[in-house]
């Protein structure tokens, strides 16, 4: 073999080791980072997506704010949930299109989180009522069944109020090692009535009326997680960024409680028995 063959053959082998190391790499290095996409369009509340974004960073998650636009042109890919805060719901139906809405599920049938606070919760059914009265809108109907608020027995949808929830899947990953109650801001939120056949489960329901606050299901191969109240909100502290509600009497931070039912949207097979708050 001529100086020359000698010297090819070698140069190949080191590029050919170099590329397996590479590979290598790129599989004991995958993305690791958790992504949520949080909605940020016309209608949602300042104050709720301060809140939010603020608790998600708590648990760790990156976060990132879209706009309609870019959920109507499919740019969900890379993200692991989406979260519809707290806002005006019919606001969120009019921007998003129906390529939009038809993007949401299948982000989540494709193995996608959902996770609808208030507003993010009315958008999410199938149906939905306001003040008596069926809206006349297309929401995305991820839920099976209907919307329906505000709960003037709780609070009419101008002001807030500390409200009650009772825990009632005991034994749902969601609801590990939490009392038998809590205490979680309302604000002129739904009750979440399912259809029946519906494979909704209730997590927690208003104390006062007894109708379901809060239900999680799956949706393909993702997951939902659907709250009428507003645990996003740290009512005696700071640390969620908004000092709406500040006055109010927490009576202990409700983000362990949505660290659990985010990382069940995320579909983490082991739950950890000891999130700190």
């Amino acid at each position: 073999m001529s100086l020359v063959s000698i010297k090819k053959l070698a140069l190949v082998m080191i590029l050919g080791a170099f590329a397996i190391s590479c590979g290598k790499d790129e599989l004991v290095s995958p993305r690791h980072e958790t992504l949520v996409a949080l909605y940020s369009g016309r209608g949602a509340a300042d104050e709720g997506m301060t809140a939010a974004q603020k608790m998600f960073e708590w648990m760790g998650y990156e976060v990132t704010r879209i706009s309609p636009s870019q959920i109507n042109t499919g740019g969900l890919g890379g993200f692991d949930l989406i979260c519809f805060p707290g806002g005006d719901m019919y606001c969120y139906s009019q921007d998003i299109t129906a390529a939009g809405k038809l993007e949401i599920r299948r982000f989540v049938s494709g193995g996608g989180g959902y996770i609808g606070i208030c507003g993010g919760a009315y958008f999410a059914a199938h149906t939905v009522y306001w003040q008596g009265a069926q809206l006349n809108m297309t929401p995305l109907a991820l839920f099976s069944g209907k919307a329906i608020g505000p709960i003037d027995e709780i609070r009419g949808y101008s002001s807030y109020v500390m409200c009650q929830l009772d825990i009632v899947a005991q034994a749902h990953p969601i609801t590990t090692d939490e009392d038998s109650c809590m205490s979680v801001l309302y604000w002129g939120g739904p009750y979440l009535l399912p259809d029946a056949g519906s494979e909704a489960v209730v997590i927690c329901d208003y104390h006062t009326t007894g109708n379901h606050a809060m239900v999680a299901f799956e949706y393909g191969e993702g997951r939902v997680f659907l709250t009428g109240a507003h645990p996003e909100f740290e009512e005696d502290s700071d640390r969620d960024g908004v000092a709406l509600c500040d006055t109010l009497d927490d009576k202990g931070s409700e983000w362990p409680f949505m660290k659990r039912a985010t990382r069940w949207c995320l579909g983490e097979a082991s739950l950890s028995k000891s999130i700190s708050p």
